[in-house]
């Protein structure tokens, strides 16, 4: 469905400020080669007025959450961030075994399990059925349905100190319903937390693989701020956290919480970089286009010196960079992925296979394009033995880096 309206502010004057294309749904993987995925216009619209950006087309829900193969604990890094997050919230608000927290897109429960393991009464909400059932197998209560429906919440029979959204509070075409239905779930004096991959850090990085359909809208301080003024809710506090390549923390309430100072020194550094005016999203629209020339060429420098590539990490972000390259597979044959849902199955479009680090070691590669860019430290170091053999990793930032054993540093 084209959106052309803002979904935050309902202004129809909204601009196209980046196209990369048509793309498959990042997460929806296939069973074998040469099946055709449909693939839908990936192109992120600017509001000049409350400054939110969104992608132009909504994808319906269904075909993107129904059944999800994103398992959040399968990398120490989520493991160890969330568990963090847990215990840092249990402090900030006294939760104990009188406290209850929801959690919105709970998936494999990777958050609420060390707040229960602590005594605090948990439910997660996830629309995955595959992740609610292995989230209730692993004792984390869970239901499976989506929060903006009144039937989901109805089954939640308590009022909540918090409700969070980690990662997910970008990826609904209902974002108002969901914030609704958060306050009618907590108590007055109760919190909702939020994590949302930070536009700010994007646009300074030149992270844009970032893009794709399940991310709906792409967040601000700025945008978040007038998003949740016009619900007469405010932000009383901001954090910046370092998931999916620079992510921002925020704590909404009712108006007549204390704010704290650090929600008008974001929202300054975004006016002071640009996040209000609609070049600097034309300008790193340019950047993308460089950092795809760039990167092919050496891709290609590569290949004609015989040498044999292969990809790692097959997170959504892999489908978005490698359909907006045109990098099929006979550039990648394979991709290596740790999760073993993934393994065995292709990315849409490309023809690229996922397979397990054994056999991808089998493969004997000569460079290894590192995709989940985010972890390319982690996935060095769980590969020294790659390095130590002479394998090259390229990443794919904005500088794009190759990195060798003589010039790597853990």
């Amino acid at each position: 469905m084209i959106k052309n309206e803002c979904r935050s502010c309902g202004n129809t004057d909204i601009e196209t400020v980046i196209s990369l294309g048509e793309s498959p749904l990042a997460n929806n993987l296939l069973d074998t080669k040469n099946l055709k995925e449909q693939s839908y216009p990936l192109k992120m619209n600017y509001c000049p007025i409350c400054y939110n950006c969104q992608l132009s087309y909504s994808v319906p829900r269904e075909r993107m959450f129904n059944k999800y193969l994103y398992v959040s604990s399968t990398t120490k890094t989520f493991r160890d961030h969330f568990s963090n997050a847990a215990i840092l919230l249990s402090e900030q608000f006294g939760l104990g075994e009188e406290s209850f927290v929801v959690d919105i897109g709970s998936n494999d429960g990777v958050f609420l399990k060390p707040l229960k393991e602590m005594g605090v009464n948990v439910c997660g909400v996830e629309p995955a059925g595959n992740l609610s059932e292995m989230a209730n197998k692993n004792g984390i209560p869970t239901i499976n349905g989506y929060f903006e429906d009144d039937s989901t919440i109805g089954q939640i029979k308590h009022k909540a100190d918090l409700v969070t959204a980690f990662n997910v509070f970008a990826h609904s075409d209902k974002l108002k319903q969901i914030t609704e239905n958060v306050f009618k779930v907590l108590k007055p004096s109760g919190h909702f937390i939020i994590e949302v991959q930070y536009l700010y850090d994007t646009l300074n990085d030149g992270t844009f693989d970032n893009m794709y359909h399940e991310h709906y809208n792409y967040w601000s301080v700025l945008s978040l701020n007038n998003f949740f003024l016009n619900l007469g809710l405010q932000i009383s506090y901001i954090d910046h956290v370092d998931t999916h390549g620079g992510s921002i923390r925020v704590y909404v309430g009712n108006q007549g919480h204390l704010v704290h100072p650090s929600v008008s020194e974001f929202i300054q550094k975004e006016r002071d970089f640009g996040m209000d005016k609609i070049e600097t999203y034309l300008n790193f629209s340019n950047m993308i286009n460089e950092r795809k020339t760039n990167t092919l060429q050496i891709l290609d420098d590569l290949k004609s010196q015989g040498k044999k590539i292969i990809g790692y990490g097959a997170p959504a972000k892999a489908t978005t960079l490698l359909n907006a390259f045109n990098i099929n597979d006979n550039i990648l044959k394979y991709v290596i992925d740790d999760n073993v849902m993934k393994q065995g199955k292709v990315i849409p479009n490309l023809n690229i296979k996922i397979i397990s680090k054994e056999e991808g070691y089998s493969k004997k590669p000569d460079c290894v394009l590192i995709l989940a860019w985010n972890f390319y430290r982690e996935i060095i170091n769980n590969n020294l033995e790659l390095l130590e053999s002479g394998v090259e990793f390229i990443v794919p930032t904005q500088n794009v880096l190759v990195i060798n054993k003589e010039n790597y540093s853990e």
